[in-house]
Order: structure tokens, then sequence, then C-alpha cells
């Protein structure tokens, strides 16, 4: 099958690596299926490129690049693989993640869902990389 994104162009996949978001994503609820893109320019970046809106993808990143026991919060199972999504920045140190709404998608049945976590402590805003000037910047919350 292939599809037209914006930013990656025509892309090919199988059937069998759609997955399906239900509820669609907080604010994207109209797009329920996406396919997970590896890019090797944007490492260790990936991105979740929806298959209903041509103009849509999400930068992801595995959490534990960011935060350490992060995954432990998110998974119940092994059958599980969580995301966190980031908003990325021209300038690099202002790019954040939201550790708050993690996306969590069940291989087995090739579902996911952006879920809402109640701890308080994980903001929707945590800058993940530090400041060239500075060297501040990393573990801060906006």
């Amino acid at each position: 099958m292939k599809t037209f994104n914006n930013q990656f162009g025509e892309l090919e996949y199988d059937a069998k690596h759609v997955i399906l978001f239900p509820e669609g994503m907080i604010g994207f609820q109209h797009c329920t299926k996406y396919i997970l893109i590896d890019d090797i320019d944007t490492e260790p970046f990936r991105w979740l490129v929806s298959l209903d809106d041509s103009e849509l993808c999400f930068p992801l990143l595995d959490p534990l690049l960011v935060m350490e026991g992060y995954e432990q919060q998110v998974l119940k199972t092994d059958a599980s693989v969580a995301f966190v999504v980031a908003s990325l920045h021209e300038l690099p140190e202002r790019s954040t993640v939201n550790l708050k709404s993690p996306v969590v998608i069940e291989k087995n049945t090739q579902r996911g869902k952006q879920i809402i976590l109640e701890d308080e402590r994980l903001p929707m805003r945590y800058q993940f990389l530090k400041s060239p000037q500075t060297g501040a910047g990393a573990g801060q919350s906006c």
C-alpha cells in the first residue's frame, strides 16, 4: 500500500503495520490510522505518520532516553511499547517532550492510545536538551 505525507513524500507500507487509534490522538480525534516510521536522518526520533491527514505526523522518542524508569509508570505488560511526543523547535534546547500524555501501542493488536497520566510531577513540556550557552535546560519543565 502507498500513502503520501508532506514531510516524507510517498511512503510504502504493509496493512499489517497500520496502527489503529480508535480515539485518535489528543486534539486529532478525526485521525485514527497511523504508521510508525524510522528515519535515519532524524534518529533517535521515530515518526507517527497519519494515514488520514497528509500534513500530520508526530515526532516520538523512547521515554528512557529522557527519563530513567519512566516506562515502568506507563506499561502494564511487555506487549506494549511507550513513546513520548516531542515538540521540536528550531533552537534544539527549546524542544520539549510531553511526559504527561505518552503514546502506548499494543504490539499484538496494533492498537494505540494517547493516555493522560495522573502523576502531577510529569510535565507536558519537559525540556530534554541542554542549552549550548548556559548548559541549563536539561530536565527543566516549562
